[in-house]
């Protein structure tokens, strides 16, 4: 037992020591400055969340969509689908980048932005979907018929029976694809164009040359930003607890 917790505590430090020397390293005054006045970086994490914010807003809109169809499918096509979710989450992500490049230069579309949101949207498509799938699953089909009895229909049915129960779904669809998409750098990297300098890709760039005190500030920064929308998911799903339970 006491081996047991050795290791254990020796797997706990070798994670966190290295989170907390970017940490304190990263908070350092003169850190921070150097991450403000460095433009290009600032541009780069611009355009990264720019693309990330519309991967997952498109992500989460067709996976809900598809979610919500499966059932009426039949069941050789329900199957083929679900088959055809799980093909790209184990597929390594190089073979995802060649295959959208070489698909992209055979039908002869130049690189850019538009080849970024579809490759994008392409590889995140199948966690909003899976995750959209396990809400509609559990989606309880009386609140939406007490609904139907009372007279709602349309947008006034999709606000009052279905999105309570889907919101949470939503919510975790929207995070993991955006996160997904921010923190992607071979896909991007086969199908971006020269004037995209996605954040991944910069961070690589400025490692090759040294690791300077922006990288520990951008460390920090996106610690920060990532212990944040954890804290804010962990508030607003205990809320939404307390709302189902009254």
């Amino acid at each position: 037992m006491k081996l047991l917790w050795s290791i254990t505590t020796l797997a706990v430090i070798l994670l966190i020591s290295p989170l907390v020397l970017v940490f304190f390293k990263g908070m350092a005054p003169s850190a921070l400055q150097a991450l403000w006045a460095d433009t290009q970086t600032l541009r780069a994490a611009a355009e990264s969340l720019g693309l990330a914010l519309a991967t997952a807003i498109i992500t989460t809109f067709l996976g809900s969509f598809i979610a919500y169809s499966l059932p009426s499918l039949p069941p050789w096509m329900r199957r083929f689908v679900n088959r055809g979710l799980i093909f790209p989450m184990v597929l390594p992500e190089i073979a995802l980048g060649l295959s959208y490049m070489v698909w992209f230069v055979k039908w002869g579309v130049p690189f850019g932005w538009g080849t970024l949101l579809s490759a994008h949207v392409a590889f995140s498509l199948s966690y909003a979907t899976l995750i959209m799938k396990i809400r509609f699953e559990v989606l309880d089909n009386r609140i939406v018929d007490a609904a139907k009895d009372l007279g709602a229909g349309g947008f006034s049915l999709v606000r009052h029976a279905y999105w309570p129960q889907i919101a949470p779904g939503v919510f975790a669809s929207f995070v993991t694809c955006f996160a997904l998409s921010v923190d992607d750098f071979l896909v991007s990297f086969f199908v971006k164009g020269i004037e995209q300098n996605l954040l991944p890709i910069r961070v690589f760039s400025m490692m090759r040359i040294r690791i300077g005190p922006e990288l520990y500030a951008l460390s920090f920064v996106l610690f920060c930003v990532s212990m944040a929308t954890v804290l804010v998911t962990q508030i607003w799903l205990r809320d939404r607890k307390k709302e189902v339970a009254l």
